[in-house]
């Protein structure tokens, strides 16, 4: 009995303890949450499958925690995610406080997005630490719409193992890159000279437009400057589309020799069939986004692990290096409720800090838009491409006029995917290929009211 009733005041006596240390533990945990990013709220947020949402989806309790909050963040694809924003902005509150926004719809949705300018200079953010074409890609008449979180651009990868053994050095014209890829093709069982977005529709319509640029020309007339061309003063002049000028037609008959160099089913192949490919190490080259690299670089099983290189994509003979500026920024809906806008900015402002996109390296996301990020060894060994893509920022490479900021640009990439896809499947001529896309898309830019 004396036992029993010892045991008992003892278990009641422990009950105590571990109510008072769970009361301390909970008070701690507020005191945190009262000074941490999200102050114990949650922040929303319409965010797109790529690396570096992937990578937060990795480590989204870890990341909750640091925040002292919630993080309620719904991952979709690109057109469903195209579609939700639009959708969002008819709202009169915003559902989201933070949207992912592409660097190429700044044109469409701007509109619809909150100026962080004045956030950015009362939080003293510093925009030098980030890659310039990367801060300055959402900022049109003065105004900054998003802050880069996943910028990248679309380069060409190569096999080093390969360029080495053959005695090669990587291309550095459209001239070089052909000669390269007829060296490689079947050189090997099972081994093409390139991969590429070859399908129908976007992917080829991307394609093309990167390929005009190639040459020196902007899908649209734009005015041309000492850099490329001008983005911020766009006019009703400067709408007609150059599908069928001297660039355009250089650009599809250059697409229509890089098909004797691909792998089977190149006419199918699209942004991931691509990258599987050439991991698979089925192809010498690939034209890339650069935040794919992390198939490869962070995976030690890879064949072609440790085996990449990068450099930018190889322009025409007498044009300089020109790559548009694409990829992730965060931004604010205008319609978001005015009280959560302090909530919005110190989320984006945590998630696109050093540290962060720091860690964002270490599960899966390998770009970097700071300067300070693709300085760290760590990352650079981690993410060899984050050092080449630092590189060829400061270097100038990166644009926003190969994709500018307008409403039809989606238009353009689909007509023109279409009339190159029928070319390269030999149905028509690289001629009749860009008169076709030119005479839709004249007729798409006069239904608007350009001319």
């Amino acid at each position: 009995m004396v036992q029993g009733s010892f045991l008992r005041r003892l278990s009641r006596l422990s009950l105590l303890v571990g109510m008072a240390g769970a009361s301390c533990a909970a008070t701690t945990g507020a005191a945190l949450a009262a000074d941490s990013v999200l102050n114990g709220e949650t922040v929303k947020i319409l965010a797109i499958g790529d690396p570096a949402f992937q990578a937060m989806q990795k480590i989204h309790d870890q990341l909750e925690q640091q925040a002292g909050g919630k993080i309620d963040m719904r991952v979709i694809d690109f057109d469903a995610l195209h579609q939700q924003t639009l959708l969002n902005f008819q709202n009169p509150v915003s559902s989201y406080d933070i949207v992912a926004v592409e660097a190429s719809q700044y044109g469409e949705y701007k509109s619809g997005l909150l100026d962080l300018a004045p956030y950015i200079k009362k939080s003293g953010m510093d925009g030098s630490d980030f890659q310039a074409p990367a801060w300055q890609g959402s900022q049109f008449g003065g105004k900054q719409y998003g802050i880069p979180l996943q910028p990248h651009s679309e380069i060409l990868a190569y096999r080093k193992d390969l360029f080495d053994a053959a005695g090669l050095q990587p291309p550095k014209t459209t001239d070089e890159l052909l000669a390269d890829a007829k060296h490689f093709q079947d050189s090997q069982p099972g081994l093409a000279g390139i991969c590429w977005n070859a399908a129908r529709g976007t992917p080829l319509g991307q394609t093309f437009i990167f390929s005009m640029a190639d040459f020196g020309q902007a899908p649209i007339d734009l005015t041309k400057t000492k850099d490329g061309f001008d983005i911020q003063d766009i006019k009703p002049a400067n709408m007609k589309p150059m599908a069928n000028s001297p660039a355009g037609l250089d650009a599809a008959k250059f697409i229509d020799q890089l098909v004797k160099y691909s792998p089977p089913g190149i006419l199918n192949m699209a942004w991931d069939e691509r990258v599987r490919v050439f991991n698979e190490g089925h192809c010498a080259m690939l034209y890339v986004w650069s935040g794919r690299a992390a198939t490869w670089s962070l995976d030690p099983n890879s064949p072609v692990h440790g085996k990449v290189g990068y450099v930018p994509k190889p322009p025409a003979p007498g044009h300089q290096p020109a790559s548009s500026l694409g990829g992730w920024f965060l931004s604010v809906p205008k319609n978001i409720d005015a009280k959560r806008i302090p909530l919005a900015w110190r989320t984006i402002e945590w998630l696109t800090s050093k540290n962060v996109l720091t860690e964002l390296t270490e599960n899966g996301d390998c770009v970097a838009p700071r300067h300070s990020v693709a300085a760290d060894p760590k990352v650079v060994a981690r993410c060899p491409v984050i050092l080449a893509m630092d590189k060829f920022s400061k270097e100038g490479v990166f644009n926003g006029w190969e994709r500018p900021p307008i409403a039809e640009l989606q238009q353009i990439v689909d007509t023109t995917g279409t009339e190159m896809h029928r070319m390269i499947s030999g149905q028509i001529t690289p001629q009749q290929a860009v008169d076709n896309a030119q005479t839709a898309l004249d007729r798409v830019m006069h239904q608007a009211g350009y001319y």
